[in-house]
């Protein structure tokens, strides 16, 4: 039996978030006993260089007093991500000063190196390229945002660790899975791999509609831990009314084992924290037949999402061209024109657009289903 702690914490002042962050240190062995000149690897969400009040960020303060407690204890601590883009220090340093990681009063990582391995008991991701920084590490943690996503519906524990892959692979990984439920499950074999045993949602603000970046914030007023990245995102992904089964993350733990909705123990009733109308990204229904054939051709026509420009919105600067892992995007006239034949709807390019622009658009006959459940 796995148990999911979620904390009350209506802000991120220090009165209300450090008693949060000392409850969750002393639900942790690792973090109560933790020896002196241990090395702590914190595995933050620093998608992009945005101000932590955008709520796309995990929040420095509450790295802040984590960092803090480690750190008196004799502790070293590096915090750390490789968001999309080049994995340079300029780069990274740019993202640092926007989400104030400097404010945390750890290392920032500055090893910008890589490691190539082979791991022989993954489902798909049986080759890849990670951050080397993560191994000089005796302790990880896993301190992510819970956000709305594109492709996977939601951004929580287990979709950070794609943040293990340097920025400049990561189209290449989309390209490598480009279904959904193997995307989900190359990010389940990334938490299998680096077997992160303190996993943390910042969830007092979070992200809803055009997430993970481009959406707005929303007040949610909790902090959320566990052991187990996969249940702790089922309670999460429950918390914004998220079907969790609709997660393909979700789904495809539940598939492998990995979580075990009947099993998990609360400390606190989930009612309290629920939020009935948080704006959400519906993933679309994962299908398993055959999308060449016409039964599976209008089926996917019929149910899922797809990424369109608003133009509107759209200052035609390329962005979604260069960073699409399918070369699905074309600039025509300094507006992005779409090859439905080629896109693989992996939502890069809402990601990644820095005004917004591109959103994830559900077909009618999703409308109407969701409308009516």
């Amino acid at each position: 039996m796995s148990k999911v702690n979620i904390y009350k914490c209506d802000s991120y002042n220090d009165e209300d978030a450090k008693p949060v962050i000392d409850k969750i240190i002393g639900f942790y062995d690792e973090l109560k006993n933790i020896k002196q000149g241990t090395k702590v690897v914190i595995k933050a969400n620093l998608v992009s260089a945005m101000a932590p009040e955008k709520s796309a960020t995990t929040h420095p303060s509450l790295l802040k007093h984590l960092t803090n407690y480690l750190l008196a204890k004799g502790c070293s601590v590096v915090i750390g991500d490789s968001p999309g883009g080049v994995y340079t220090k300029p780069y990274l340093n740019a993202v640092y000063n926007a989400t104030k990681m400097k404010e945390t009063n750890a290392q920032l990582n500055d090893n910008f190196e890589t490691v190539k391995t082979t791991y022989e008991n993954a489902k798909l991701l049986k080759t890849f390229e990670y951050t080397a920084y993560l191994d000089n590490a005796d302790l990880l943690i896993n301190f992510s945002k819970l956000k709305t996503h594109g492709m996977m519906g939601m951004s929580a524990s287990v979709k950070n660790l794609f943040g293990t892959i340097p920025g400049t692979l990561k189209p290449e990984y989309h390209y490598r899975f480009p279904k959904h439920e193997d995307f989900a499950n190359m990010l389940i074999d990334l938490n299998t791999y680096f077997k992160m045993p303190i996993n943390i949602i910042d969830a007092i603000d979070g992200m809803e509609g055009n997430g993970p970046t481009a959406g707005k914030s929303r007040h949610i007023g909790c902090i959320l831990t566990s052991s187990n990245p996969y249940e702790l995102d089922y309670v999460a992904s429950k918390i914004i009314g998220l079907v969790p089964e609709e997660v393909p993350t979700i789904k495809e733990s539940i598939t492998r084992e990995l979580c075990h909705p009947d099993k998990i123990e609360l400390n606190d009733d989930l009612n309290k924290y629920l939020v009935k109308d948080y704006v959400l990204i519906k993933a679309h229904p994962l299908f398993f037949m055959d999308d060449k054939k016409f039964v599976g051709k209008v089926a996917n026509k019929l149910f899922s999402n797809k990424p369109v420009c608003k133009e509107n919105k759209c200052v035609g600067c390329g962005k979604c061209a260069s960073v699409c892992p399918m070369k699905a995007i074309a600039m025509v006239n300094k507006k992005p024109h779409i090859d439905r034949s080629k896109c693989i709807k992996c939502y890069c390019c809402q990601e990644f657009c820095p005004v917004g622009a591109m959103q994830v658009k559900s077909s009618l006959v999703m409308k109407v289903l969701h409308r009516h459940k």
